[in-house]
């Protein structure tokens, strides 16, 4: 196009835990993967992912599955998540939230979404923890 770029592309190697293990496996990906030079030119060349994959995986055993997975970004963030990291600051901070702002909004790190705590469920927070203690 007109930046320049005709194919990208990547890859991702991810060890399965016990075979972390393996010292002479992960030397060997580690090996074959830096000699690597890039994606653009293999995809220029014409070769497609799985030929790729064959060239440099192949002799061990490699499998490739025909179905794709479309990925997508999904947070995990709630209330009730929010809620519980506000309890992780301790009664001390919780109370100061409760008179200083009357409650509290937390924005999630991840996706932007902020959530509002009432100055009653901080109270409540607070009433949790000095049970517990």
């Amino acid at each position: 196009d007109s930046s320049g770029v005709t194919a990208a592309g990547g890859l991702l190697i991810q060890v399965m835990p016990k075979a972390s293990e393996d010292e002479a496996l992960v030397e060997l990906l580690e090996s074959r993967v830096s000699h690597l030079t890039g994606f653009t030119p293999l995809l220029q060349a014409g070769k497609s992912l799985p030929q790729i994959f064959e060239e440099l995986l192949g002799d061990m055993g490699l499998v490739i599955f025909p179905e794709t997975q479309m990925l997508q970004f999904q947070c995990k963030c709630s209330n009730n998540r929010m809620l519980g990291a506000l309890k992780l600051l301790g009664v001390d901070e919780l109370q100061d939230m409760i008179q200083t702002d009357n409650g509290a909004e937390v924005t999630c790190d991840l996706c932007g979404e902020k959530y509002q705590a009432t100055r009653q469920e901080l109270h409540k927070l607070v009433q949790e923890l000095q049970k517990e203690a």
